[in-house]
């Protein structure tokens, strides 16, 4: 794979800065919801740790951990009662607690309107009410999940008979498309893919390759569909505690990250899918009916597990976004 402007880019400003670090840094405990192999949320989460050092000129350092040390659908708990300080995330891996976050997905990416129409500030202040506050919403490309699968789609043009891994957020699709949707934590989609516990994973754009799923699944699927939005939290108290600077360093990085993500992201999952084809993996698509619906499959079902699990606020929600025109393109 050809090494992206997204990796090497905006961290060869920050290799330049030599940075001379005082007993005064604060260390900020970081859990992540991915393994470090998985690219697709490696790159940002990896842009986050050295780029926050660079914006608040050594006040502020991150110490990792993952779902090795907190498995990644139980982390929003530990983050809001203060364990640690920063969470880097996905709502679908929240769900338990909260709709909204998926909500995202259903939403035109574009981070520069999705701040000006304020819906960027209305899930900020839902996360609130958790101890959170929001730092980053940032959409992964214009399309940011597709599926792989064992075996190429079969007759029906979907996926029935089949079992697929997904999260929360996929499951409507899933299970519009035939299918039968399987939880399962990333760290465990190998082996599952392996030995046959599931069929096929859905899964963002980038990430297949370096997760090493092309050992265990032959066929990837076309076409591309939904936004996939990650997010950084801070607990509250840790960020109301911040001097007015940090804050502001920590702020600006979240816009930076979210328009630098949103620019380049589909350029890694071209370069994604190239290497997919290398690895012997060949493309395998739904029947034209199929792929007529999915777009409607995805938004709808969004929607639903949201307004499911907030009922009020997601229909406001929903609402908000429509009057602002801001639903998926």
């Amino acid at each position: 794979m050809k090494k992206s402007g997204l990796v090497f880019g905006a961290l060869s400003a920050a290799a330049a800065l030599t940075l001379s670090m005082t007993a005064q840094a604060l260390e900020l405990k970081m859990l992540s919801s991915w393994p470090p192999n998985n690219k697709g949320s490696w790159i940002t989460e990896d842009l986050f740790m050295k780029m926050l050092p660079v914006e608040s000129n050594g006040r502020l350092t991150i110490k990792r951990s993952g779902p090795e040390t907190v498995s990644s659908f139980e982390q929003l708990q530990p983050v809001s009662a203060g364990v640690f300080d920063i969470l880097y995330s996905h709502g679908a891996y929240h769900y338990g607690s909260t709709g909204i976050g998926v909500a995202l997905d259903a939403v035109n990416g574009d981070p520069v309107k999705r701040r000006e129409t304020g819906i960027w500030d209305l899930a900020d202040k839902h996360y609130q009410k958790f101890g959170l506050k929001s730092i980053a919403q940032i959409p992964q490309g214009k399309l940011g999940y597709h599926m792989i699968l064992r075996e190429p789609v079969g007759a029906d043009g979907g996926l029935a008979g089949r079992k697929i891994r997904g999260t929360a957020s996929y499951h409507p699709l899933i299970r519009g498309l035939g299918g039968s949707p399987v939880v399962i934590a990333p760290t465990e989609i190998y082996s599952s893919l392996e030995k046959g516990v599931v069929d096929g994973a859905a899964w963002p754009t980038v990430g297949v390759v370096d997760m090493k799923l092309t050992e265990v699944a032959k066929h990837y699927v076309r076409p591309t569909f939904g936004v996939s939005t990650v997010l950084f939290f801070m607990n509250m108290n840790a960020f109301n505690k911040l001097a007015a600077e940090d804050k502001k360093a920590v702020l600006d990085l979240g816009v930076k990250l979210e328009n630098k993500i949103w620019a380049e992201y589909d350029e890694l999952a071209k370069e994604e899918e190239a290497a997919m084809i290398k690895a012997g993996l060949k493309a395998t698509r739904f029947s034209p009916p199929n792929e007529a619906k999915i777009g409607k499959l995805w938004e709808e079902g969004i929607w639903e597990l949201a307004i499911t699990k907030n009922k009020a606020e997601a229909e406001a929600m929903r609402k908000f976004v429509a009057d602002k025109n801001m639903g998926m393109p």
